[in-house]
């Protein structure tokens, strides 16, 4: 699971980077969200022994469609205030 998350933050970051843009993960998006989410039910699914090639489709499906809910529905995790 921290592999997924470390994978999404730091791969988020070259991308930024390259293009010249703000960084994602400073904003309120869910994005590393998505990533823990993939990562947490593919560790659970090979743990129930489901087989891997069903596990990593049924997790990446799931990170996907949270994420792309998310941009859908606009929806945001809270932000730091100060």
């Amino acid at each position: 699971m921290m592999m997924g998350g470390i994978t999404a933050c730091v791969g988020g970051i070259i991308r930024d980077v390259l293009a010249g843009e703000p960084s994602i993960l400073l904003k309120p998006e869910i994005y590393v969200t998505a990533a823990a989410l993939a990562s947490g039910l593919f560790g659970l699914l090979i743990y129930l022994n489901i087989e891997v090639l069903p596990a990593a489709g049924i997790s990446a499906l799931a990170g996907f469609a949270l994420r792309a809910m998310a941009i859908w529905k606009g929806w945001a995790i809270p932000a730091y205030r100060g």
